[in-house]
């Protein structure tokens, strides 16, 4: 008697349970994950994380070379001592020595053009920055999304192993006293022995999930962490102009790649202004080495004649100017990239939601039920210990299914909010549409006498 309230105890009881404990709010020793809290450790990340560090040395590196931009290049001296050797040269006359000093012009904009290209290349590499910024809230976001699954099949199959050893107990009592086969013990001993196997393992992976995490933010790689709760099912995110336009305008790698465009026109320009010639003045002077007086002064003017080389400067300019064609075709084609990136994210959030409703909602409750129901028949003798076990499996199967619905629905959120440079998706939700009613167990027709 004692055996048979015991078991009908662990089959009734044992979903509602869960049920409670999973209702019920995180415990201190948890963090929800929820977009303050990655960016709070984003904050953290950003001293930290080398890539971040690299990326702003590069841009700081541009910066400088903005402000490195000349407008009067260095002025050139000169200096010679002239050898008479022809008959009539009188150094005391004309001078022996020869000094001057030559100065280029900033002509044709040139100055101005270069340092429009330093300037269009640290805003390109500001925007880098920003790019790797975001990329690494999207990656902590998707390292806690995988270590909270990892956490939660961790608890689901600690929760299983609990239920395993009170039936056990319970199939023991029942098997010494002949009212359970040995099979049945045997069955019920395997499924222990292979969860705690499986506990093992997925505890190894959960550290690993940890190892990760502290690699982004720079910290010890073993430092410990508390358990993450996955966040609850979302509201569904339309596909429409509003989400396009905002993907449009912040995703970060387009955003470098328009960038890099400009850049590559700031550069051309540069690269048809060589087409011109350089002109410079200078001064010259002649003193006689013997009592220092100053003989003869000039003025010149030199220029380059770059019209000898003009096919080649047509090439340089037509060189740059296929790459700035080329880094439009690579913008357009990432643009048309994300477009379509966009809607294979609204597609698999959708699934993702759908799924995380549908055990949640459904299935979940109705496996709740048969495994009261089953626990009852095989306790009364009117049903197979078999159905109790493949109902607790199912159970347990649904729970995990729904952990996973859950993550990956925060892993797409996370792709999603990159995409559009948002915080959150709430700007961008819709309401929910009505759904088909959710499947309800059919009651057990009554047998006829």
């Amino acid at each position: 008697m004692l055996a048979r309230i015991a078991a009908i105890f662990l089959v009734s009881v044992f979903p509602v349970g869960i049920a409670k404990a999973e209702a019920a709010s995180p415990s201190p020793a948890s963090i929800e994950l929820t977009p303050d809290q990655v960016d709070t450790l984003l904050a953290e990340a950003q001293g930290r994380n080398p890539a971040i560090a690299a990326a702003r040395a590069r841009a700081d590196a541009a910066a400088s070379g903005v402000d490195a931009a000349r407008t009067w290049e260095d002025p050139r001296f000169s200096v010679g001592l002239s050898i008479p050797t022809a008959r009539g040269f009188k150094s005391s006359e004309e001078g022996n020595l020869l000094y001057g000093v030559e100065q280029k012009l900033p002509i044709f904009d040139r100055p101005k053009l270069a340092r429009a290209a330093a300037a269009a290349d640290a805003a390109r590499e500001k925007l880098a920055v920003a790019s790797a910024v975001a990329k690494l809230r999207r990656d902590l976001s998707l390292g806690l999304v995988e270590l909270a699954l990892a956490g939660r099949t961790v608890e689901l199959t600690e929760l299983n192993l609990g239920w395993l050893d009170a039936t056990l107990s319970a199939v023991d009592h029942r098997y010494r006293v002949g009212k359970s086969s040995q099979v049945e013990w045997l069955k019920i001993q395997t499924e222990r022995a292979k969860t705690l196997d499986r506990i093992k393992t997925l505890k190894l992976g959960r550290e690993h999930r940890q190892v990760e995490v502290n690699r982004l933010l720079n910290r010890d790689l073993h430092a410990p962490w508390p358990a993450v709760t996955l966040p609850p099912v979302q509201l569904p995110v339309a596909y429409d102009d509003h989400l396009l336009n905002a993907a449009a305008l912040a995703e970060p790698r387009l955003n470098v790649m328009r960038q890099e465009t400009a850049q590559a026109e700031a550069m051309a320009r540069v690269t048809r202004q060589q087409r011109k010639p350089e002109i410079g003045i200078g001064l010259q002077g002649r003193t006689y080495t013997g009592d220092a007086g100053f003989r003869e002064g000039m003025v010149t003017v030199n220029f380059t004649l770059p019209w000898l080389n003009a096919k080649r400067y047509d090439s340089d300019y037509a060189r740059d100017r296929a790459k700035v064609r080329a880094s439009e075709h690579d913008a357009a084609d990432y643009a048309l990239m994300v477009r379509e990136e966009l809607h294979h994210l609204i597609v698999e959030l959708d699934a993702a939601r759908r799924q995380a409703l549908l055990y949640r909602d459904e299935l979940i409750p109705l496996a709740e039920q048969t495994l009261s129901s089953a626990g009852a028949a095989w306790q009364n003798n009117l049903g197979l210990f078999q159905d109790v076990l493949d109902a607790h499996r199912m159970l347990v199967d649904h729970r995990l299914m729904l952990a996973q619905a859950l993550a990956a629905q925060s892993r797409q959120i996370a792709e999603l909010t990159l995409r559009v440079g948002a915080k959150d998706l709430a700007a961008f939700s819709r309401p929910v549409s009505p759904g088909d009613q959710p499947m309800v167990m059919p009651r057990a027709r009554p047998e006829s006498k």
